[in-house]
C-alpha cells in the first residue's frame, strides 16, 4: 500500500536550493510571528480584491442578494482552503506561496453554461474537468522533455502579457466608449510608483509593505479624486454581518452533459498552464541556482488544484486559480515562505464567515488594482524572458520562443481572429495564454525531430582541445544545455585530454557526448591503459621542487585527475577491448 501511494501521490522530495540574496525569507524559512501574520494579511487582502469575480458570477446566474452572499462566502472559503493546500508541503500541494482567487478565465464559461444548461450541468462539468487534471498530473513528471525552460518561459511571458490589458483598462479608467480618465490614471501611476519605490529603495520593513503601501496611497488619492465604486457603501451595508460558508446553498444534483464537459475540459487546460507558470515562477524566485522545472512539484500543484476544484464543483461555486498579483507581491517584498501562504489561506477561510470584510476589500478602486496588475505583468514578462533564454540558444529555440509569442500576442492584438474561428475552437483562440502555450509545446515537439541527442567526433591530436570545446558548444546549443554546464564540461575535457597526453597516450582520441535533459555525458576513448583517477591529496609544491622530473610529471597527473573529479559530478575510467580505454564524465544538468 505505501508503494502504491507513493506512485499515485509522490511525496515532496528535498530541494537543493541556493537562497537568493534579495530574499528576506525564503520558502522553507520561518518568519517571525508579526511578519508572518502581516504578510499573510497582505496576501489575503490582495486576493480579496478580486472577489468581485465571484460577485459578478453570482449576479450573472441570477442569484438574489441573499443567495449571492452565500455564494461569495462559499467561494472565498474554498479559495482560502485551496491556498492552504498549496502552501503546506504534502503529497497534494506544491509547498509554495501560491495564493488563490476566483478564476477570472472560468467566469464567462461558468455564467454561460449555467444559464444555458443549469447549475447542475456546470457542477458536473467542473467535477469531470478537475478529475481529468488530477489524472494528467500523474503524467507530468514524464513530460519534462516537452516542457524545457524555453517553453515554460513562453508560458510565463504570456501570463504576464495576459495581465496587461486588464491592468491598463483599470489603470486608465477606460470606458466602453473608449474614453480614459485622467484621475484614474493618476491613481494607478501613484500606486505603481509607490510599489516600485518601496521595492527598490525601501528597507526590509518597507519592502514587506510595498504593495500594501501602494494600495493605501492609491486608495487615498482615489477617494480624494472621487474615483471610487458607485453605490459601494450601500451594497456593503446590505451584506449580513456573519455567514456560514457552504451552508444554505440551494444546489441541484450534478449533471454530466457532453457539451459542458467538453467546454470545461478546454478551460481546464488554460488553468493548468497558468498554474504551471505560477509554480515555476515561485520556485525560480526561491533558487539562485535554478536549473530545471521540478516536474514533481508541478504535479503536486496540479493535484491539489484538481482536488479543490472537485470540492468547488460539488459546492456549485466558481473555481479558483493562482493569483498572479500575489506573485508580484512576493517578488516586491522578498518573502516567499510557504508559511505565509498557509497564514493567508487560514485568514481567507476566516474572512468567509464575515462577508462585510470581503465586501470592503472588494471595493478597492479599479485604478489601484490596475497599478498592481501592471507591476505584476512587468515582473512576469521579464522573468519569462530570462527563463526562455536561460539555455544556449540556436535557431531552433529562437523559432520556438518567437513564433509561440507571436501566436499568443496575435490573438490578443486581433480579437477578430477568435470571432472568425469555429465555435468549438473559439474558447482556445480567444486566450493568448492558451494559444502561446499550445504553440510553444507543439513547436518544441515538432522541431525536436532530427535533433540527435548523441554525437561523436574523432579529434585531431594537433588541435584536439579547441576541437573538443567547439564540438561541445555546438552540441550544447542544439540540445539546449545550460551554458555553465557546457563550459564546465569543456574545461574538464581540456584537462582530461592534457592528462591523457601526459600519461603517454598516442594516436587520435574519440569524443562522444549525449544529453537527456538530466545529464550531459562525455566519453573519451583512447589507446592505452585507463587514466589513473586516485583520490590522493594534492602534492606538496615545496617537496616537488627538490624531486626529479618523473616525480613532477606524476604529481601533475594527480593534479589533473583531481581537477577532473571536481569539475565532473561523476567520473569513471575503465579498460576496453583491443588495448583501448575509456574516460567517462557526467555533468548534472
Amino acid at each position: 500500500m505505501p508503494a502504491l501511494l507513493d506512485r499515485l501521490l509522490p511525496p515532496p522530495t528535498p530541494q537543493r536550493r541556493k537562497r537568493p540574496d534579495e530574499l528576506l525569507y525564503a520558502v522553507d524559512e520561518k518568519p517571525p510571528l508579526g511578519i508572518l501574520l502581516g504578510m499573510g494579511a497582505q496576501h489575503a487582502a490582495l486576493s480579496l480584491m478580486f472577489v468581485l469575480y465571484a460577485v459578478v458570477a453570482a449576479q450573472g446566474i441570477g442569484l438574489d442578494a441573499a443567495a449571492a452572499s452565500r455564494f461569495v462566502s462559499a467561494t472565498v472559503f474554498l479559495v482560502g482552503l485551496a491556498t492552504l493546500v498549496q502552501a503546506i508541503p504534502s503529497r497534494i500541494g506544491a509547498g509554495l506561496l501560491l495564493v488563490g482567487l476566483p478564476a477570472p478565465a472560468r467566469l464567462p464559461i461558468f455564467v454561460a453554461v449555467t444559464t444555458t444548461y443549469g447549475l447542475g450541468a456546470t457542477m458536473g462539468a467542473t467535477i469531470v474537468a478537475a478529475l481529468a487534471s488530477i489524472l494528467f498530473a500523474r503524467l507530468i513528471p514524464r513530460l519534462r522533455a516537452f516542457f524545457p525552460p524555453e517553453v515554460i518561459g513562453v508560458v510565463v511571458v504570456m501570463l504576464g502579457l495576459s495581465l496587461v490589458a486588464g491592468g491598463l483598462t483599470r489603470g486608465v479608467g477606460l470606458t466602453p466608449a473608449g474614453d480614459a480618465s485622467p484621475p484614474a490614471l493618476a491613481v494607478a501611476a501613484l500606486t505603481l510608483a509607490v510599489i516600485v519605490a518601496a521595492s527598490l529603495w525601501g528597507g526590509p520593513g518597507l519592502r514587506r509593505m510595498a504593495v500594501l503601501a501602494g494600495a493605501i496611497a492609491g486608495t487615498l488619492l482615489a477617494m480624494a479624486l472621487g474615483v471610487t465604486t458607485a453605490g459601494g457603501l450601500e451594497a456593503l451595508a446590505a451584506l449580513p454581518p456573519v455567514a456560514l460558508p457552504l451552508l444554505g446553498l440551494d444546489l441541484p444534483a450534478p449533471e454530466f452533459l457532453l457539451v459542458p464537459i467538453a467546454v470545461f475540459l478546454v478551460t481546464e487546460l488554460i488553468g493548468v498552464m497558468d498554474l504551471f507558470g505560477s509554480a515555476l515562477s515561485m520556485d525560480k524566485m526561491d533558487n539562485a541556482r535554478w536549473r530545471r522545472v521540478d516536474m514533481g512539484q508541478v504535479a503536486r500543484a496540479v493535484t491539489g488544484t484538481g482536488l479543490m476544484q472537485v470540492l468547488q464543483g460539488i459546492a456549485g461555486v466558481l473555481t479558483s486559480a493562482t493569483s498572479s498579483a500575489n506573485l508580484g507581491l512576493a517578488a516586491a517584498t522578498g518573502i516567499t515562505a510557504w508559511r505565509v501562504g498557509a497564514a493567508a489561506g487560514v485568514m481567507l477561510m476566516v474572512t468567509a464567515f464575515f462577508p462585510a470584510i470581503s465586501g470592503l476589500v472588494a471595493l478597492t478602486p479599479g485604478p489601484v488594482i490596475g497599478g498592481i496588475l501592471i507591476y505584476t505583468a512587468s515582473y512576469l514578462i521579464v522573468a519569462g524572458i530570462g527563463l526562455a533564454t536561460s539555455r544556449l540558444m540556436d535557431a531552433r529555440r529562437g523559432f520556438i520562443v518567437g513564433l509561440a509569442i507571436v501566436c499568443g500576442t496575435g490573438v490578443m492584438l486581433l480579437p477578430a481572429l477568435a470571432h472568425a474561428s469555429p465555435d468549438w475552437s473559439r474558447i482556445i483562440v480567444s486566450s493568448g495564454l492558451t494559444m502561446g502555450t499550445i504553440a510553444a509545446v507543439a513547436l518544441n515537439a515538432l522541431l525536436r525531430i532530427g535533433v540527435r541527442k548523441a554525437a561523436e567526433l574523432v579529434l585531431d591530436p594537433a588541435e584536439e582541445g579547441q576541437q573538443a570545446a567547439e564540438f561541445l558548444e555546438a552540441r550544447g546549443r542544439a540540445w539546449g544545455a545550460r551554458a555553465e554546464v557546457v563550459t564546465r564540461a569543456g574545461v574538464a575535457l581540456g584537462e582530461a585530454l592534457e592528462a591523457l597526453r601526459q600519461a603517454g597516450t598516442a594516436g587520435p582520441v574519440t569524443l562522444s557526448a549525449d544529453f537527456d535533459e538530466f545529464n550531459l555525458r562525455c566519453r573519451l576513448v583512447h589507446a592505452g591503459p585507463p587514466l589513473p583517477l586516485g583520490d590522493a591529496a594534492l602534492p606538496d609544491a615545496a617537496a616537488l621542487m627538490e624531486g626529479d622530473e618523473d616525480a613532477l610529471d606524476a604529481a601533475m597527473r594527480r593534479v589533473s585527475a583531481t581537477l577532473i573529479a571536481r569539475l565532473a559530478d561523476r567520473v569513471r575510467a575503465a579498460a576496453r577491448p583491443g588495448g583501448h580505454a575509456e574516460l567517462a564524465m557526467e555533468f548534472e544538468h
